[in-house]
């Protein structure tokens, strides 16, 4: 147990769970996995609705490494009906490195054949080729692929960095291709010489180049980029914007709006010039407001003003704007208004008011 490659991990899987399968590593959503007494934090859920990403629990650090000593492990779930098979594995865990290593060393595919393959479907009378852009960064890690690889179950051409790919599945073992989607295993995995000699042959500052239907490639141009599905045509926010230039006989319609609309806003007058006056010529026909007379006040304060009635419903529209006129009090000669007297509320109180037809001399 000195070795540090070697893991005490805690394997577990759902009901059924048939011999000489394959399962994926599940376990339950409530569960407390404690190792002499303390509790195991490692994650036991894995990704997100990807069934397999979880990994094993790895205790190690949490058994005692002492000859006849009894390691505990309790294991407490709910929350559920199904039934769970718990396993502890001693494993060696191999490095990414290590890995790496014996891909070099393993199945290679030759450029030779990545040749031959594309020759071959560049003669199918069925399919259209064209020159196509390989990108030469991975897209796990966005940076330049070191040990270009993919798995012989795919069909493309495009590779992803063996070393990015390795520390990828450690995290969370998903072990799906990052081009395609297929599922893959480390078995299938094989380091691509076409590839290869296309890293070795540019500068680490070439992102990509364009691979012929021959399997001839070159760095890509500013005419290639064009010419990909989308090259040289705008973005969705450029195609919102719509420049149109002035022609002379839009410019001539334009003015002329212009100037009737600014003759029309200077003719509108302002807001607080919208109430009625004698030069209108038109006064309004509704009656005027009567004044109210209290009896119960006395000569020393002056009458209070009427209260103001609100704006009449007469209107006259000049194309523009309507202009709502109030009622205008009718004018007298020499400008005196004579108002009618209200008759005294049957409440109202007494006074010494000299007008008072009932009013007498001590």
């Amino acid at each position: 147990m000195n070795e540090p490659n070697l893991k005490v991990m805690v394997y577990c899987a759902a009901d059924p769970i048939s011999p000489f399968t394959k399962v994926d590593i599940a376990f339950p959503y409530q569960v407390e996995i404690r190792v002499n007494g303390d509790e195991v934090k490692s994650n036991l859920r894995g990704l997100k609705n990807k069934p397999g990403s979880t990994r094993p629990a790895d205790i190690t650090n949490l058994v005692r490494k002492r000859a006849g000593y009894e390691n505990m492990m309790t294991c407490t779930y709910a929350l559920t009906q199904k039934k769970f098979y718990i396993v502890i594995n001693l494993v060696k865990q191999h490095p990414v490195e290590e890995l790496v290593a014996r891909l070099k060393a393993g199945k290679i595919i030759s450029k030779e054949q990545v040749i031959r393959e594309m020759a071959s479907k560049a003669q199918d009378a069925d399919i259209e080729a064209t020159s196509s852009i390989m990108s030469l960064k991975c897209p796990i890690s966005t940076l330049r692929i070191d040990v270009p690889c993919r798995s012989t179950v795919c069909l493309h051409n495009q590779c992803y960095d063996a070393p990015s790919f390795l520390q990828l599945q450690e995290q969370a073992p998903t072990w799906t291709c990052p081009v395609c989607g297929k599922i893959v295993s480390f078995e299938a995995l094989t380091i691509d010489k076409y590839v290869d000699n296309i890293l070795k042959s540019t500068a680490r500052s070439v992102e990509q180049v364009t691979i012929e239907p021959s399997g001839q490639w070159r760095k890509t141009s500013d005419e290639d980029e064009s010419s990909k599905p989308g090259g040289g045509q705008a973005s969705d926010s450029d195609q919102d914007l719509v420049e149109i230039k002035d022609m002379p006989r839009m410019a001539a319609v334009k003015n002329e709006s212009l100037n009737d609309s600014t003759s029309s806003l200077m003719r509108t007058p302002p807001t607080s010039s919208r109430e009625p006056s004698a030069s209108s010529g038109r006064p309004s026909s509704k009656r005027p407001a009567p004044e109210v007379i209290d009896l119960s006040s006395d000569d020393d304060q002056p009458p209070q003003p009427p209260p103001k009635r609100q704006a009449g419903s007469n209107s006259q529209s000049n194309g523009l704007t309507n202009f709502i006129l109030e009622g205008a009090r009718p004018q007298y000669p020499g400008g005196t208004s004579f108002p009618l007297p209200r008759p005294a509320q049957p409440n109202a109180r007494a006074t010494s008011n000299p007008m008072t037809p009932n009013y007498r001399h001590p």
